[in-house]
């Protein structure tokens, strides 16, 4: 015999699984929108990798820095390595690597060159790199350069030349030229095309004059120390101490 409880109760179970099938599809489409999001980056600024990267050297170490270099996407970086005026070392220069907000390895930075102590700089001066990538975007999508990976490099290559960023552009691990950036005011300074002569008298040979004492310096013997010493660290490294990349594109 039919009876009004048995329709509440038939309509109760109609209305708990129709609930439970919209569950379950949001569920499953929360559960495919997180597989197919992209990976988050390891993000890191240069203030954030540099307070981790102290954690590594000695306290009278610590406020002389000599480079910081950094590799990335086009408006933020993923490694850096810094390396500090340690005069311990042979070179003068100890090297951490910094990624994901922590410390990758750390050695004595011998790229063939003595670093020098008036070429240090103390921490306080490091300005963020968001605005300097911004600027260099900026002056990218003006100038129609296409590009999707930047190196950073900030350091006082000499006594009187300015503090500024140097933001390579990167389009398919190919160099399109330099961007400097006034550390101060995070203004473009001025832009050197890949492999040109003002790359090579500013920035890229500033390491090796320090040592030798001329630009030409670098082009010789020195070149089959650096490949052989570059070997054992990477590519990444020895454009950061000679502005050159050639031992992992053989």
């Amino acid at each position: 015999m039919w009876r009004v409880s048995d329709c509440a109760e038939g309509d109760f179970i109609e209305k708990w699984l129709m609930n439970s099938n919209r569950f379950l599809l949001s569920s499953l489409a929360a559960l495919f929108a997180l597989l197919l999001a992209p990976a988050a980056r390891a993000d890191s600024t240069v203030n954030q990798a540099f307070e981790v990267a102290r954690g590594a050297v000695s306290p009278e170490v610590q406020t002389h820095v000599v480079s910081i270099y950094g590799t990335g996407a086009p408006d933020s970086i993923q490694k850096w390595y810094i390396i500090f005026y340690d005069p311990s070392i042979p070179s003068h220069g100890r090297a951490v690597l910094v990624s994901n907000g922590q410390i990758i390895k750390t050695y004595a930075a011998n790229g063939g060159v003595v670093y020098r102590s008036d070429l240090s700089f103390d921490p306080a001066r490091m300005t963020p790199e968001g605005p300097a990538l911004a600027a260099a975007q900026g002056y990218a999508a003006k100038h129609n350069i296409s590009y999707d990976s930047v190196r950073a490099l900030l350091k006082q290559s000499s006594v009187n030349r300015p503090f500024r960023w140097r933001i390579e552009l990167m389009n398919a691990n190919v160099s399109h030229g330099y961007v400097y950036i006034n550390a101060l005011d995070s203004s473009v300074a001025s832009y050197a095309p890949a492999g040109s002569s003002e790359t090579a008298s500013t920035e890229s040979s500033s390491t090796t004059a320090e040592h030798h004492g001329d630009v030409d310096s670098d082009t010789g013997d020195f070149g089959t120390d650096v490949k052989r010493t570059f070997l054992g660290i990477g590519g990444d490294l020895q454009e950061f101490f000679t502005g050159e990349r050639t031992v992992d594109k053989q």
